[in-house]
């Protein structure tokens, strides 16, 4: 439970909660109604800071006073607190986009971005399969499609076409996979695991998806280097359809952007 509740605070810390907050709010859910010394006593925040993190709850509309004095406090249900976060966000959004639509700021000068982290590649990954319309090609380890599952989901839900290579056997895969289905803890015994992800012909994301702070990836709306990432998946599915002998002309056909040409066939062919 301790653990639970740290991960807890620690997301409130995200949405610009401090750590006090965060207990006092978490006190709160497990007691109340309570008043400030009970908080206090309970949660660990010294007496002479319990007040004014009560005072600054209360005018974000977290938690309500009610009686005389001592004052008792109420925390709103999680539920509520979940909805007052997510439309402060989107309130902030929306006035940060307007503000940013002001600038004279030309898109094109941002279309290479260096990924530093784990999670902010598979943060990235998410923003950019959800942005997709037409067609997500996506090369992955097992241990990284859980990240974007649900993404890709509503991807494929809402009529998004998803071409997807593994050489590992994937969880519960949406739309069309090619894979080699080869245990993923004896590869990562001899390979550092990478991902591929290209979202409309126009956005590609490259790079390792080792699980640590200083893994490098890459975005970029460069048409080049998506051309180029886009090739890998299609070759990589090529190969991976010659060696098990299975049929994917179809696939492949689908992903390139010169339909007619069999990439099978030519790899087939022997100089003379």
């Amino acid at each position: 439970m301790i653990n639970n509740e740290n991960t807890i605070i620690d997301l409130l810390k995200e949405f610009g909660f401090s750590a006090n907050a965060g207990k006092a709010y978490l006190s709160l859910l497990k007691n109340y109604p309570a008043t400030g010394y009970e908080i206090s006593t309970r949660s660990g925040i010294p007496r002479s800071a319990v007040y004014s993190v009560i005072n600054r709850l209360q005018e974000h509309g977290l938690i309500n006073a009610s009686g005389q004095e001592p004052k008792r406090y109420i925390p709103i249900a999680p539920s509520a607190l979940l909805e007052h976060l997510s439309q402060s966000h989107d309130a902030r959004i929306d006035d940060l986009k307007a503000a940013f639509d002001e600038l004279d700021t030309k898109e094109e000068a941002f279309d290479f971005w260096h990924i530093n982290g784990y999670r902010n590649l598979i943060l990235k990954m998410r923003d950019s399969i959800n942005s997709a319309n037409e067609k997500i090609f996506l090369s992955i380890w097992a241990k990284d499609y859980s990240g974007v599952e649900k993404e890709l989901e509503t991807a494929n839900d809402r009529g998004v076409d998803i071409y997807m290579f593994s050489f590992c056997e994937l969880p519960n895969p949406v739309g069309t996979v090619v894979s080699y289905n080869l245990d993923e803890d004896d590869l990562l015994k001899i390979w550092n695991p990478k991902v591929i992800l290209v979202v409309d012909n126009t956005v590609s994301i490259m790079g390792s998806t080792l699980d640590i702070a200083n893994s490098k990836a890459i975005w970029t709306r460069n048409q080049a280097i998506t051309e180029i990432a886009t090739n890998h998946i299609v070759l990589d599915i090529t190969l991976a359809g010659q060696r098990q002998e299975i049929s994917v002309s179809e696939i492949t056909e689908n992903m390139m952007r010169r339909g007619d040409i069999h990439l099978d066939e030519l790899l087939e062919q022997k100089p003379s």
